[in-house]
């Protein structure tokens, strides 16, 4: 009987580790883009880049970037042909930023993400002075340019390409956990730091602690689809919620 009690016990402090280590896990954010989409710049350069300034902001999500949004693929042979939204220039910039993604780590790529939308804002859209700006490894230019220009370029701008969502409207898109939620894109989109704060699994992070002095977690826009938050984000943590509602 005392062994039946132990293994029950034992395997009772297993699902409540399991448990602690599956709450501790951060959100999965990813982010549907294309190179010269103004709305997307304006994203990346704000909510997105404030967020990238937090000096622990790999513990509040794990970002993901698709620079493809809405072209269109065709295949032609062994090769990919692509059309986009803004012209060929933004399909080049797309491919540019694939390769640049691919070749760089997981840190350097969302970084390098923040100054090359900066970059084709400040240098009229001319892609090539863009990624000279970011990248100062010569080499590593180059491989980006032979990547962006070749097989390589063209195979992983296709891998993009299929993880796009079929059914996205609009970009940037946003999938939070794998799945699109207006509300929650709308949130991130205004202010990722604060969103992210709310999220019952980074509130007591000592970066959300001091990410805003006004100690406001969450936008009012959360709010204003407040029942479908909830039922689809369940572990929100709503500070004040009711003070938010009533200002």
């Amino acid at each position: 009987m005392l062994n039946n009690k132990k293994a029950i016990l034992i395997l009772i402090i297993l699902v409540a580790t399991l448990s602690l280590i599956n709450s501790a896990a951060v959100p999965q954010i990813d982010l549907y883009v294309e190179s010269l989409c103004s709305d997307c710049q304006d994203f990346i350069g704000g909510s997105f880049a404030k967020y990238m300034q937090n000096p622990d902001y790999a513990s509040l999500a794990h970002i993901n970037f698709y620079p493809h949004g809405n072209s269109k693929e065709v295949k032609v042979g062994e090769n990919y042909e692509f059309t986009c939204q803004h012209g060929a220039n933004e399909c080049y910039g797309n491919v540019v930023e694939t390769c640049s993604l691919n070749k760089m780590s997981h840190e350097e790529g969302l970084k390098f993400m923040i100054c090359m939308e900066n970059g084709i804002r400040t240098y009229d859209k001319d892609i090539n002075k863009a990624l000279v700006h970011c990248v100062v490894e010569q080499t590593l230019v180059q491989s980006i340019l032979d990547c962006a220009h070749g097989t390589e370029g063209n195979l992983l701008q296709h891998a993009v390409a299929q993880a796009t969502p079929a059914n996205h409207k609009y970009v940037p898109w946003i999938h939070f956990n794998g799945e699109h939620d207006k509300t929650i894109e709308s949130a991130l989109i205004e202010n990722m730091n604060e969103f992210l704060c709310g999220l019952e699994g980074n509130r007591q992070k000592a970066v959300c602690s001091k990410s805003n002095g006004k100690n406001r977690l969450l936008e009012k826009s959360i709010y204003k689809n407040f029942n479908s938050l909830t039922q689809k984000c369940p572990n929100i943590f709503l500070i004040e919620g009711i003070k938010f509602l009533e200002n």
